[in-house]
Formats: C-alpha cells, sequence, structure tokens
C-alpha cells in the first residue's frame, strides 16, 4: 500500500492542521466475460483502486499461492468458468486467507443466496450484474471498511 498525507493549514494553529490520508487499495477481480471486467476496472480505477484482472479463477488462486502481499479486496464472479467455480474458491479462498474480503457479482441476482448456506458465518455481500457504479462503489468502500 502507498500512504499520501496532505495537511490544511490555514491559521497556523497545530489544531487547525489536519490530516486526510488516501492510501491506494487494491482489488481484484474475477470475471469471464471481458465487458464486466473492463466496466468493473473503469469504475474502480477512476475513483482511485488499483485494479488486478483475472478471467480465470485458477489464475487468481494461483496468484495467492505465490504471494505475501494479498489484495484488500475480491471481487468473485459466482458463475466464472463453471455454475459452482465461484463458490468452490470461496472456500478454498476462505479457509487458507479468512481475513480476506470478498465480495460476489452474479447475473442471477438474490436467487444465488441458498448457495452460500452453510458456508461461512460472515455476512455474504452480492452486486448483481450489471452494476449501478454508484451502488458499487458503497458496497467496495463498506466491504474495505469492514475489513
Amino acid at each position: 500500500m502507498h500512504a499520501v498525507a496532505e495537511y490544511q493549514n490555514t491559521d497556523q494553529s497545530p489544531s487547525s492542521i489536519t490530516a486526510k490520508q488516501s492510501v491506494t487499495r487494491r482489488i481484484a477481480h474475477i470475471d469471464d466475460d471481458p465487458d464486466i471486467r473492463d466496466t468493473v476496472r473503469k469504475i474502480l480505477t477512476a475513483n482511485g483502486y488499483a485494479v488486478d484482472s483475472y478471467q480465470a479463477m485458477n489464475d487468481f488462486t494461483e496468484s495467492l499461492r505465490n504471494t505475501t502481499d494479498l489484495p484488500d479486496l475480491a471481487i468473485l464472479d459466482v458463475m466464472v468458468e463453471t455454475m459452482d467455480k465461484g463458490l468452490e474458491a470461496y472456500v478454498e479462498i476462505r479457509s487458507r486467507f479468512p481475513k480476506l474480503p470478498m465480495i460476489f457479482m452474479t447475473s442471477l441476482g438474490q436467487e444465488i443466496r441458498p448457495y452460500f448456506t452453510g458456508l461461512s458465518d460472515e455476512w455474504i455481500l452480492i452486486v448483481e450484474k450489471p452494476v449501478d457504479p454508484m451502488s458499487f462503489l458503497s458496497i467496495v468502500r463498506s466491504r474495505l471498511e469492514d475489513a
């Protein structure tokens, strides 16, 4: 992570100095649809996030095996490659990296929620495709703050 501090000082007294910290957060996004990957990348990078995009879930899980620098958030397509690939990856990632926050994206909407029953005690966030940029950003920010 890279931190940048900005200081505003209008009256030179110590109590008037406020620090505003800007941190570049890195988000991994996995989706087999190139249009969705492009849209998500544009939304996130336009709002100051660094994005690592993956077309295949195996590429993402392999990248996790080969690094100690985890992303700050992972956004997983539920039905990437096959119907269960996103769910299988969730179970694997959660067992190895329990603190890595995740969000799921799906075109199935809330119909997918029963598939998550029993997978985790955590609150699972599901975003419907196509994404509304403002709602999506709000969810991303909220998940990063909760982490």
